[in-house]
């Protein structure tokens, strides 16, 4: 028995000596990134296949075909809201999954859970998106493949039983590969993931798993679904230098359109969310479908990914009142879509309104300077400009147009005008698309995940209405009674016109005590501390550093408009009661700021 105990010990010891050597650690991140590639790969496959299978379910041809009638425009209108109606519904009982949609959801995931993600919410985002999209949402694959890939990677992670920073890499790797795998693009895969998944952070371990799984998910892509790439480019002429003036105004306009994008968005957000203030699944996507059916009896070229629109676009079959009008309306319903809860992502529909945009310019300074501008070429160009705007990815952007065009020869005008709508949206928004959303949740990603989630609440949503006050006139043996029989001990100064003047807590009213001989002759303005004060429309966050800073149990809230006038009270208590429940509600506790005092 002890000499097979000595046996075990030594087995043990040489397996863990060479699970630590540095050719095994090397090998198995290999392997491991190899399956990566393969799984993530296949789940694009899988996701593509089905979305075909979803567009052939959803065309008005077949549901004519099936229910053996031919009123087209009824089919056409109705089509959008039964795909509404299945994605609201898959929203209302699957409401936990349907919040961590989209890249946010993945970078979140790895800011906040090391990259875990559930495997149920996987699923659910492969199927609602194809629901959406199949029945023609006007959208994209790639915020769905990303979470797929994303979500197999963290399942893979949990298989192979590996650490919280190795699950993080491949989930960033698993993004990486689908990406590659649905547009045929294996370099963009991995610069998606450095640029978006890794908010830019070329130093981060994960991009030897990027590489090698975006070239594996790629290749068993081509293998399956063939190298055809997505744009038939007719014949074109690249320009030249004298050109580049033209390319500088582009890459404004590009800039513009996604300016004007992102305050459409902002605009049917505050609509559907705030001033209506839908909160039925049901009654916030269905109007948006009918609406969208009617449309598309004449404007059928805005229904789902839009690929054939995109061919049709750059081989010149619209006219430009035509190109304006699809891309306003393209503009319109990729946000009511978005903000009604249908689900995919912003790179198919930011090709397609760069290349209107593109197409447009070239035509409308033709036509009124009598230049002398391929249009195809600035309608291939613009559409980097308005996906790097949108999507905040330059990079990414530059190689994805260039990956799926296979073209070369219009990559300098692609790149500078890549880069000019950028810096304009950049300059405009004062951070990219997924900094400001993130920071909308209270993730900081300039200090690398650092999580201020109390800068989510508004003070007046926990200040005290209920507070204990007096008038600075109040004499001094009234003021210690007041102050007795307050609950925290401490109560504020007004003046005649309800605005703080100031605190008395029990220790002011010691030292008054102490220090005056003729205490009845005081007033409650003679002992007064001078206090920090907050508005009710400031950060709870605001109001914490305050409290922490002068060691306060209340802080007096003030009106906003600035009178001075006070409106409320605000505990530490009711603060750190407020924090628990942000922890419950992320269910993390992956926080670098610390609120809780000790």
């Amino acid at each position: 028995m002890k000499f097979t105990h000595v046996i075990s010990l030594v087995l043990q010891k040489k397996i863990k000596k060479y699970t630590q050597n540095d050719i095994f650690l090397y090998t198995s991140h290999i392997f491991i990134s190899i399956v990566l590639g393969t799984a993530a790969g296949g789940g694009a496959i899988l996701f593509h296949t089905l979305l075909d299978k979803m567009k052939y379910i959803f065309n008005p041809e077949h549901f004519n075909d099936i229910f053996q009638f031919n009123i087209t425009s009824y089919v056409i209108i109705a089509i959008p809201i039964l795909g509404g109606l299945i994605t609201a519904t898959m929203t209302r009982y699957f409401k936990k999954f349907s919040h961590e949609s989209g890249v946010n959801g993945v970078i979140k995931s790895i800011l906040l859970n090391n990259g875990y993600l559930n495997f149920r919410s996987t699923l659910f985002h492969l199927f609602a998106p194809i629901i959406s999209i199949g029945s023609g949402a006007p959208l994209g694959p790639e915020g769905p493949a990303a979470r797929l890939g994303s979500g197999i990677g963290s399942v893979m992670s949990k298989i192979f039983k590996l650490n919280n920073k190795d699950m993080r890499m491949y989930v960033v790797a698993g993004a990486g590969a689908a990406i590659s795998a649905i547009f045929n693009a294996p370099i963009a895969g991995v610069f998606f993931g450095i640029e978006v998944i890794l908010l830019n952070d070329m130093k981060n371990q994960a991009i030897s798993a990027l590489i090698i799984s975006s070239v594996v998910a790629d290749v068993l892509s081509r293998a399956i679904l063939g190298s055809q790439h997505i744009l038939q480019i007719p014949s074109y002429h690249p320009g030249s230098l004298s050109d580049f003036p033209f390319y500088l105004i582009l890459g404004i306009a590009c800039g513009l359109i996604t300016l004007i994008y992102f305050w459409v968005m902002k605009k049917t957000n505050y609509l559907l969310n705030e001033k209506l203030k839908i909160k039925n699944e049901f009654l916030k996507i269905i109007p948006i479908t009918f609406l969208f059916g009617i449309i598309l009896i004449n404007f059928y070229e805005l229904f789902g990914l839009g690929y054939g629109t995109l061919n049709s676009i750059i081989n010149g079959q619209y006219s430009l009142t035509t190109l304006i009008i699809l891309l306003i309306l393209k503009l319109i319903f990729v946000a009511l879509f978005l903000n009604g809860g249908s689900y995919g992502g912003t790179f198919a529909p930011s090709l397609s309104m760069g290349a209107m945009t593109g197409y447009i310019f070239a035509l409308i300074l033709n036509s009124v300077f009598d230049a002398n501008l391929d249009p195809v070429t600035f309608s291939l160009v613009a559409m980097g400009g308005v996906l790097s705007g949108v999507n905040s990815i330059p990079i990414t952007s530059i190689l994805l147009v260039f990956e799926i065009t296979n073209d070369y020869k219009f990559i300098l005008p692609l790149m500078f005008v890549s880069i000019i709508s950028y810096l304009v949206t950049l300059h405009y928004n004062k951070g990219t698309v997924y900094e400001m959303e993130l920071l909308e949740d209270g993730i900081d990603v300039s200090k690398r995940g650092e999580v201020d989630i109390l800068g989510k609440i508004d003070v007046k949503e926990l200040m005290i209405k209920n507070f204990h006050k007096v008038s600075y006139k109040l004499q001094f043996k009234k003021l210690i009674d007041a102050v007795m029989s307050s609950k925290s001990g401490d109560v504020f100064i007004v003046d005649d016109n309800n605005r703080l003047m100031g605190i008395v807590s029990l220790r002011d009213i010691r030292e008054a005590l102490v220090s005056n001989e003729l205490v009845d002759l005081l007033i409650a303005g003679d002992v007064i501390s001078e206090v920090p004060i907050v508005t009710e429309d400031e950060k709870v966050s605001s109001a914490m550093d305050k409290i922490d800073k002068y060691n306060l149990e209340n802080i007096p809230v003030v009106s906003g408009d600035g009178s001075y006038k006070i409106v409320g009270n605000l505990t530490h208590e009711s603060i750190i009661q407020a924090y628990n429940r942000q922890l419950r509600e992320w269910e993390t506790d992956q926080f670098l700021i610390d609120y809780k005092k000790e």
